[in-house]
């Protein structure tokens, strides 16, 4: 017990400087969706009037809120002019909820630009970085953050079932002045604050936690602790980088509409018309074994992945030798379907950029 107890404070401790706070930090035992329904279901009251993205669309109309969805073109970034432009029309916005890294296009919202005018216009700000804590920079107090949540099992590498979770004072101002009583008991963020406060000495969580994820993701954070902060975003950016620059040399195109905004954890690519994405999609998998994102029956089922198909690197695979094997086979795999590519020119792209 006490053993698990000072493992699990090591864990929040990290996680504080990978969230850039100095809040509060807590682990809800559930995917990612636990955190990001958290946020929701803790902050915001029926009738309330909030700013969103596709992501917390669902967790809010739970609610019953009055949403104000981010309508933008497929491969846009949100914008601090576009969230101005709608606090300035509306009246009452209580919170602003986004996605810091958009992991169906490839993109990373300008977050720290968007936090400001949040906070100028008197709002609270939900951020979900499932898929960029630990791989891309995330500054919780600077940015003006309420609740930012993540997985465990993107950028952190340890397997899934863990939610890490920062909340702001100003939220907790806020969630202990509702007017109406948090509709959770589980995902119902007092719950976890009065466990840390009353018992966190010998059992810190409010339920039964998944101890061996808390101990899977403490030897992984030890690890990006060891290479250290700034190395592990530099080799992600880098990768990244490796990543579109291969691509484009083969004459493919980034879904990303400006590439300010091209996310380091993970590249979404065009699909050229009149070559045959399942047969490429099944090279990859059954012959080299690598499996990229969006498999042709998820162009049935989800349309925001139609024509489209997506590369991870991030975490342990934002590392030289995966980039390399996976742009090697994407370029055999190419060549395969005969999709005009000259040999090699992918991999000597990524060599140069990577060494």
């Amino acid at each position: 017990m006490d053993e698990f107890v000072t493992i699990y404070e090591e864990v929040i401790k990290i996680l504080k400087q990978l969230f850039g706070t100095r809040s509060d930090v807590f682990l809800i035992t559930g995917s990612g969706s636990a955190g990001l329904e958290a946020s929701i279901i803790s902050l915001i009251e029926p009738g309330d009037k909030v700013i969103a993205d596709d992501y917390y669309l669902r967790f809010l109309e739970v609610v019953g809120t009055k949403v104000i969805l981010l309508e933008r073109g497929r491969g846009e970034a949100i914008t601090p002019s576009m969230i101005e432009r709608i606090l300035k029309k509306e009246h009452d916005v209580k919170a602003v909820a986004i996605a810091h890294n958009d992991t169906a296009q490839g993109i990373t919202n300008p977050i720290n630009e968007i936090g400001e005018i949040v906070k100028n216009y008197g709002a609270l700000f939900i951020v979900d970085a499932v898929s960029s804590l630990g791989g891309i920079p995330i500054k919780f107090d600077e940015w003006h953050i309420d609740i930012c949540s993540s997985g465990a099992q993107k950028a952190l590498s340890a397997p899934p079932g863990l939610a890490p979770i920062a909340v702001s004072e100003r939220a907790w101002e806020v969630i202990t002045n509702r007017k109406t009583p948090i509709p959770s008991r589980y995902l119902n963020l007092l719950s976890y604050r009065e466990a840390v406060e009353k018992h966190g000495r010998w059992h810190p969580t409010p339920f039964t936690t998944a101890t061996s994820l808390v101990v899977a993701l403490y030897a992984s954070l030890k690890s990006i602790m060891s290479e250290g902060l700034d190395k592990v975003y530099e080799r992600h950016a880098k990768a990244a980088i490796a990543v579109r620059e291969s691509l484009k040399a083969a004459g493919l195109k980034l879904l990303v509409k400006d590439e300010r905004y091209a996310s380091n954890t993970v590249t979404a690519v065009i699909w050229p018309e009149g070559y045959s994405y399942e047969k490429f999609w099944h090279l990859l998998y059954d012959k080299y074994r690598v499996m990229i994102g969006n498999p042709p029956v998820q162009w049935l089922s989800w349309p925001i992945f139609r024509g489209s198909f997506r590369i991870g690197h991030m975490g342990r695979t934002a590392r030289q030798d995966h980039i390399m094997y996976t742009i090697s086979a994407i370029e055999n795999a190419l060549l395969e379907i005969s999709y005009p590519i000259k040999t090699g020119i992918m991999t000597e792209v990524a060599e140069k950029i990577l060494t």
